[in-house]
């Protein structure tokens, strides 16, 4: 056999070899077109570092994904690695993998992430995942529409009655009495924002809940200031008809609403826009109290993975200063690994015409949203279809909340 030949028959041996070594494993996330550009650059550079393993992606819209997350968790064919929230609630049911062993095995550095933050990665002491990013909200404004209406731009020393007064300046409707501009849109699960900044509580201990407390004053007052500036002030779109309008994405980026509330996974698409805008810190209750979301999604691995050894090298990357740093520099989430580094590059992400240290500030208001085992069900089956009938108007805050405790309570006390 000539050298040639036997060059050629080692090369393809080495390339059968090499494909049959490579691990391919599956990661899952959701996102808005916007949002997705930069896991693909995660995965670009994991295979390079990784040629031995390969990742496939399964991408959902938000709408859709925890339900196919969910069915493929009941079918024991999860992916290895999942983007998710409210991680609680799944550890307890045994579908995701412990990583203690993990990190005491590669002195995995779990001390650069926001304690807080990691408190709702963990159960029963043991960590299943880390976080991507905290869930910071901040309220995004139009300059132009602004400046349009006369009215003044959002302030940190801004209030509830500030925006409320803003809301209805910035609203506009047609000869019909069709509303054509709204002052501003909300997301729906947003609401407990609302009660922590009047002074209120959802539950007692938002990781090991025992007493559902949206029944007091400050929450139902929160509750139903909301509901006010949709039914009475007309500034705010329901949330039955951002069904058929759009998302506060959709709503902002086509120049159909002033103000929205939501965090940073929007500022790739509404960098895209043609007129101006910025953003603003989150008004504050009306006696002064400052909230927002201290909690985010991030990354655990399944149970039921095939391939854990492969799972956690790509959980290590995607969670470590690499995959963070990939994150961080295109400024869609701000970082959950603490470090001046990750920080900077989020502040200096383009686009570079924004705020962008509101979300840094922002976050050092961040409280828990409840996470505990069972929340989900409460809210998905109590809360929400309860609190649907206060925003359609069909029933009152102090109407409807004691009926909606009762009920949690009842869940609680199980």
């Amino acid at each position: 056999m000539s050298r040639i030949r036997i060059l050629l028959a080692i090369a393809a041996f080495v390339a059968i070899a090499s494909a049959t070594a490579q691990t391919t494993i599956t990661w899952s996330f959701w996102g808005d077109p916007g949002e997705l550009p930069p896991n693909y650059e995660v995965i670009k550079a994991f295979e390079a570092a990784h040629p031995d393993i390969k990742i496939k992606t399964e991408h959902y819209p938000w709408s859709s994904y925890f339900d196919k997350i969910q069915t493929e968790m009941a079918g024991g064919t999860a992916p290895d690695v999942m983007f998710l929230n409210q991680i609680p609630s799944y550890a307890s049911r045994g579908v995701l993998e412990p990583l203690d062993s993990y990190i005491a095995q590669d002195n995995f550095p779990v001390k650069n992430f926001y304690s807080d933050l990691m408190q709702i990665f963990s159960y029963n002491g043991k960590v299943y995942g880390f976080p991507r990013d905290n869930d910071t909200t901040v309220l995004y404004y139009n300059k132009d529409l602004f400046d349009a209406a006369g009215v003044a731009y959002p302030t940190d020393q801004w209030k509830w009655s500030d925006l409320e007064a803003a809301a209805k300046k910035l609203t506009k409707q047609d000869a019909q009495g069709r509303t054509v501009q709204y002052g501003l849109a909300l997301e729906k699960n947003k609401y407990p924002l609302w009660v922590y900044q009047n002074g209120g509580s959802v539950v007692d201990n938002p990781l090991h809940a025992t007493k559902f407390l949206m029944d007091q004053p400050a929450a139902v007052q929160a509750i139903q200031f909301v509901a006010n500036m949709i039914l009475k002030d007309k500034s705010v779109p329901s949330f039955d008809a951002m069904q058929q309008l759009g998302s506060t994405t959709e709503l902002f980026s086509t120049g159909r609403v002033a103000m929205v509330m939501t965090n940073a996974a929007r500022l790739p698409t509404f960098a895209k826009v043609d007129f101006k805008w910025d953003v603003a810190p989150l008004p504050m209750g009306p006696t002064g109290i400052r909230a927002n979301t201290a909690g985010g999604a991030g990354y655990v691995m399944s149970s039921t993975s095939k391939h854990k050894a492969a799972a956690w090298t790509f959980l290590k990357f995607l969670s470590g200063p690499q995959g963070q740093a990939i994150f961080a520099k295109t400024g869609l989430a701000v970082p959950a690994y603490n470090s001046p580094e990750t920080t900077q590059a989020f502040v200096n992400a383009p686009p570079t015409n924004v705020n962008r240290q509101v979300f840094i500030s922002e976050t050092a208001n961040g409280r828990l949203f409840p996470v505990f085992p069972g929340w989900s069900e409460i809210e998905g089956t109590i809360v929400s279809p309860g609190l649907d009938l206060v925003w359609n108007g069909e029933k009152t805050a102090a109407e409807e909340l004691p009926i909606i405790a009762k009920q949690a309570q009842a869940k609680l006390s199980q």
